[in-house]
């Protein structure tokens, strides 16, 4: 045979027209509708639907880099200039404006999981004629033995199903567990709480949807998908302690201990994957939300919310919904704000841990959510933020934090370096950039409460966001403020900490937002943990022992709005304990401390004052844990939820640590901060 001697430059070559099936569609030389997973994978259960790097390369050319270019603007312009954060150059996005790895359902893999080289295995020619005949194992038989094959693969995959289902992490909740949910009205009034007041920082669930399954649970109770149920629950124990009725608010605590244990064994179940989705991981946001309101196990939070890290990157929420394939507005816009929700509560518990945060801001290339409210979210059909920037009245609570995060995420680092203490300038220079946060949040809240009707849900979103943003800067100038009692040079870090402990006390002033903060643990207890210190530092340093009698009348009058505030934090910490705290030496520190402080500017013996207030506050924390453990007693608990929850379930670390809620109670103490501090009470000179 003779061979061709004729070049490839000799002749004309066509160019090959880029492939817009996926790549399972192009084996099997079947028409490919293009969506992710296309409807082709589906039918034949394919494992994954990969799409070559090649499609859309010319025609989306011109948007993906003007998307890159959009995002990589925003990402910089919330760093101030200067900063170390502003050298660090974002990672590069895939040419072909896909991610560079797999997606399978709803994860998405890099280049180290097995299932990327499936997608390798189909591009080697060696290899296409093995994947080819094993493809028509599950297409109609062509003989006898293919017919034959195919029945044993379709029963073995009924086998397969039949022995998930008999696995302990597939048994259903309690089958009582609708009777332990309280009336209707209530039920509706709490849906409505919650969404008027922590879904304004935490953008979790999507409202319509959420109501359309409402609504349908409120008609077929016992027809309701189990993760429906369980995210009912938690929203209804998350919102429990904000009820206006305090007996309702009771017996909405008694049943949370039961409701968040079984929501953290329903989510934690070994070995399933049928969690890692949008639902899981709304679910896994709210378990730790209401964690955290109802003080179960919220000194932990912060290795949960590791795994919900994890959880959220595994399914791809760490990558921008553009570089995931094709789908609409509104479901880009729900992944944007789970991922900086979920940002903001890694960041939060980060620090209550004194932990660093575990990620960078080059582990993601997710863009911030645009704002749009979710009234209008249904029937935006375009992704033009210009458009939704100028058509909305007031900037999200949410966005607002997120254009903050980059600041605070080196702030936590530099306040829980385990290495080495950050030098003083740095601590200004990051202070000064917080302070300036906090200003224009400031701002920003006071423009919006201006104009709309001030409710109580509004006042609770603007009292949570301004916690969530002033605590970095009491927590990066704290223990600075407490050695400016000896070194003036401080003396700005004092100031600062006053001035943020007086704005969290004057939290309280809020009917709605007091009862998180006395019912809350965590970062609900900022008040007590530090605040309250701050106080008590200001109330004692301008005292002299020799002054004169007309000089201790004007301290008196100066320090009386401090003293107040200083018997407002002492109710705090009682109400605190009324509602289920079993803390008594920060009670009894609080008593204490401020008897003290009143004794020394009245003039008055301060080591008898001390005793005096020390005996009232044991005599009241007896009373509070006698009454305590006899309701207790007396009422017991969910039977059928403890059972199922004990009995019917794999006991795994995760689900473990919700039972450690004696480390938010009994082992707090103030023993991080100088010793000096707390010894010789009754010396004048203290502090």
């Amino acid at each position: 045979m003779q061979l061709s001697t004729k070049s490839p430059e000799s002749g004309i070559r066509k160019r090959r027209r880029p492939a817009h099936s996926c790549v399972e569609c192009r084996r099997r030389k079947v028409r490919c509708d293009r969506a992710n997973p296309c409807s082709q994978c589906v039918a034949h259960n394919a494992p994954s639907c990969t799409f070559t790097d090649n499609r859309r390369i010319t025609s989306d050319h011109n948007l993906r880099e003007s998307q890159a270019t959009k995002q990589q603007e925003h990402r910089t312009s919330i760093i101030p200039d200067g900063s170390p954060s502003s050298n660090i150059s974002p990672p590069t996005p895939a040419p072909s404006g896909r991610i560079h790895g797999t997606q399978s359902k709803t994860r998405v893999f890099g280049q180290g999981h097995w299932m990327s080289t499936k997608r390798l295995a189909t591009e080697l020619s060696i290899l296409g004629p093995v994947m080819a005949y094993q493809t028509t194992l599950f297409q109609q038989p062509i003989d006898a033995n293919r017919g034959l094959m195919s029945q044993k693969m379709a029963k073995c995959k009924e086998l397969a199903r039949e022995i998930k289902k008999q696995r302990p992490n597939r048994q259903s909740l309690p089958a009582e567990i609708h009777r332990s949910f309280p009336e209707r009205q209530v039920i509706d009034d709490l849906v409505q709480l919650y969404f008027a007041t922590f879904e304004s920082c935490y953008r979790i669930l999507h409202r319509s949807s959420f109501q359309a399954d409402y609504e349908r649970y409120i008609d077929h109770p016992e027809s309701a998908k189990s993760s429906f149920v369980v995210e009912l629950l938690l929203i209804i124990s998350a919102a429990g302690p904000l009820h206006s009725h305090g007996e309702t608010r009771r017996e909405l605590a008694e049943k949370s201990i039961s409701w968040i244990n079984i929501a953290q064994t329903w989510l934690s179940a070994p070995l399933e994957k049928d969690r890692l989705t949008l639902k899981g991981i709304q679910i896994y946001c709210l378990l730790l939300l209401s964690r955290q309101v109802n003080r179960i196990g919220a000194d932990l939070v912060w290795v949960s919310a590791g795994s919900l890290m994890r959880m959220a990157m595994q399914m791809g929420l760490h990558q921008d919904p553009n570089y995931l394939g094709d789908m609409d507005f509104r479901q880009k816009e729900i992944r944007r704000r789970l991922w900086y929700t979920i940002l903001e509560m890694n960041l939060q518990a980060a620090l209550d841990s004194g932990m660093a945060p575990m990620i960078t801001e080059s582990d993601y290339n997710t863009m911030p959510p645009s704002g749009i409210e979710d009234a209008d979210l249904d029937s935006a059909v375009s992704e033009d933020r210009e458009t939704i920037a100028t058509s909305s009245t007031r900037q999200p609570l949410l966005c607002v934090l997120a254009s903050s995060f980059s600041l605070r995420l080196r702030a936590t680092r530099v306040i829980n370096s385990l290495q080495e203490e950050p030098s003083y300038h740095l601590v200004l220079d990051l202070g000064n950039e917080l302070a300036s946060i906090c200003r224009k949040a400031a701002v920003e809240i006071s423009h919006n409460l201006s104009e709309e009707h001030i409710s109580l849900g509004s006042q609770f979103a603007y009292s949570f966001c301004s916690h969530l943003l002033n605590r970095f800067l009491l927590c990066l100038h704290f223990n600075y403020a407490i050695q400016a009692t000896r070194n003036p040079l401080y003396a700005h870090s004092h100031k600062v900490c006053l001035e943020v402990a007086l704005d969290l006390i004057s939290l309280l002033d809020y009917d709605l937002y007091s009862r998180l903060l006395v019912n809350g643990g965590g970062m609900f207890r900022d008040i007590i943990t530090r605040g309250a210190l701050m106080i008590y530092l200001e109330l004692h340093k301008s005292h002299e022992s020799d002054i004169s009698i007309l000089a201790k009348r004007r301290n008196r009058a100066r320090q009386e709005p401090l003293l107040k505030d200083a018997h407002r934090v002492v109710r705090y910490a009682k109400d605190r304990m009324c509602q289920g705290e079993t803390n008594v030496k920060g009670y009894l520190f609080l008593r204490i401390a401020t008897a003290r402080a009143e004794a020394m500017l009245d003039g008055l013996p301060v080591e008898q004052a001390m005793e005096n207030a020390a005996l009232e506050s044991l005599n009241d924390c007896e009373t509070i844990l006698g009454n305590m453990s006899t309701d207790l007693s007396n009422n017991g608990g969910d039977s059928d939820a403890e059972a199922w929850r004990h009995e019917e379930i794999m006991c795994t670390p995760t689900a473990f640590d919700v039972g450690l809620g004696f480390l938010d109670d009994d082992n707090f103490s103030f023993d991080h901060l100088d010793p000096s501090i707390f010894q010789n009470l009754t010396d004048p000179s203290f502090f």
